[in-house]
């Protein structure tokens, strides 16, 4: 009898088949966390932009005591942020006060893969307070209405007027 070395054909299939069975396994599961990270990323970002508009009205609190309906504009806020704003995506970010109430918000219309990820921003909605709106106009003053996967653009309170 003679001692082969190497692999049957038959072995080699099967190996074959193992790793791709185990590869896609992988590859859904990747998938799926991908989504949740890119959310949690968003999310955790529009709480930065908020902490830093925060630090810039304390700063600038007699230039707002004065116009309590000022604008502050992204370019603002960054300098007050840990790592100076230098967020990869800082386009689609903006912060704007709509009757006295400011608002952090996310363009979510052209991020990938994104009805996960808006799927997994309308799962924390409530939890963080995150709402929602079709276009680049913060909800109005009093909407208790969470962010919804259809919604365009989601938003997070900074602060609101006494008004």
């Amino acid at each position: 009898m003679k001692n082969h070395k190497g692999f049957s054909l038959v072995e080699l299939i099967i190996v074959i088949v193992v790793i791709g069975i185990l590869s896609s396994m992988f590859m859904l599961s990747s998938s799926e966390s991908l989504s949740n990270a890119s959310a949690n990323n968003i999310i955790t970002n529009l709480r930065n932009f908020s902490m830093a508009a925060m630090a810039y009205y304390t700063d600038n609190i007699d230039t707002f005591g004065k116009t309590p309906n000022k604008t502050i504009s992204l370019s603002d806020v960054t300098p007050y942020m840990h790592n100076e704003g230098n967020v990869p995506d800082k386009d689609n970010y903006i912060v704007k006060n709509s009757s006295g109430t400011w608002w952090a918000g996310y363009s979510v219309a052209g991020i990938a893969d994104g009805p996960k990820v808006r799927g997994k921003l309308q799962a924390h909605a409530e939890e963080y307070g995150l709402r929602g709106s079709g276009n680049d106009t913060p909800p109005a003053k009093g909407v208790t209405a969470y962010y919804k996967s259809t919604d365009k653009y989601v938003w997070i309170q900074i602060r609101s007027s006494r008004n």
